[in-house]
C-alpha cells in the first residue's frame, strides 16, 4: 500500500460538521478513515434502496392516457435547434419552470404546434428517443389488445350438451291377407254349365251318319 505524503486544506466550517457528525473532533487521528470512507462513498454511491426506487418509479406526469415516469426527458427542436425537458416527480420542467406538453412545444415558434407531433421522448433506462404521437398509439394499441382478451374470454358461448336421442316407440305393423284374384266358386259353377250346354247343342246340330 503505497502512502503520499501531501496537505489537504479543509475549511473549518466542514472540520466541525465532521465532528459534529461522527463525534470525533480534529486532530484526533480516528477522522482520517471516517474521512476516507467519505471519499469512497463519493466516488461509489450506494445504489437506491429497493423501497425508493419503487417510489421513483411510481412518480411522474400524466399526459392525458399516456404517463411519463419520473426521469423522462422531452426534446423539441425549432429551427434546427434542440432544447430539452424532464419529469421530475409529478412535474414537467425546463429549467426552473414547470411546463405542460403543450408549453413545451411552444416555447418557440407561432404558438399553434400540436405536441404529440412535436415532442420526442426518451424513457427512463432507454437510448431510444420516440415520437410522443407513436407511444400514444402503442399505448392505446396495447390497452385495446388487453381489453379485447378479455372480453372474447368472458364472452365466449358455452359448448352446447348433444341432445340425447330417445328411442321411438316400437311399432306393429300387421299385414293383410292378400285378395285372391279367382273367380268364386259360384261364377265357375255357372261357367261350367254354359260350357256343357254349348257342347251338347253342337253335338243335337251335327247330321247322324
Amino acid at each position: 500500500m503505497n502512502t503520499y505524503n501531501c496537505i489537504i486544506h479543509l475549511p473549518p466550517d466542514v472540520l466541525e460538521e465532521l465532528g459534529a457528525h461522527s463525534g470525533f473532533f480534529w486532530p484526533d487521528f480516528q477522522l482520517e478513515p471516517i474521512i476516507c470512507d467519505a471519499i469512497r462513498a463519493y466516488i461509489s454511491p450506494a445504489p437506491a434502496a429497493p423501497a425508493e426506487q419503487a417510489a421513483t418509479m411510481d412518480d411522474g406526469y400524466q399526459w392525458k392516457q399516456l404517463f411519463l415516469p419520473d426521469g423522462t426527458r422531452l426534446r423539441a427542436s425549432f429551427g434546427r435547434t434542440h432544447y430539452f425537458a424532464v419529469v421530475q416527480g409529478a412535474e414537467i420542467r425546463y429549467g426552473e419552470q414547470a411546463v405542460s406538453p403543450s408549453g413545451f412545444a411552444n416555447l418557440k415558434g407561432s404558438g399553434n404546434r400540436n405536441a404529440w407531433k412535436t415532442v420526442w421522448l426518451r424513457f427512463p433506462g432507454s437510448e431510444l428517443w420516440v415520437l410522443a404521437d407513436v407511444c400514444r398509439a402503442q399505448h392505446k394499441a396495447a390497452i385495446s389488445r388487453l381489453f379485447g382478451a378479455n372480453m372474447t374470454t368472458s364472452n365466449a358461448a358455452p359448448a352446447q350438451t348433444p341432445a340425447t336421442t330417445q328411442a321411438l316407440p316400437a311399432v306393429q305393423v300387421t299385414a293383410k291377407p292378400a285378395k285372391s284374384k279367382s273367380a268364386p266358386a259360384g261364377k265357375r259353377h255357372k261357367h261350367g254349365k254354359q260350357r256343357s250346354r254349348r257342347k251338347h247343342s253342337a253335338a243335337a246340330r251335327q247330321p247322324a251318319s
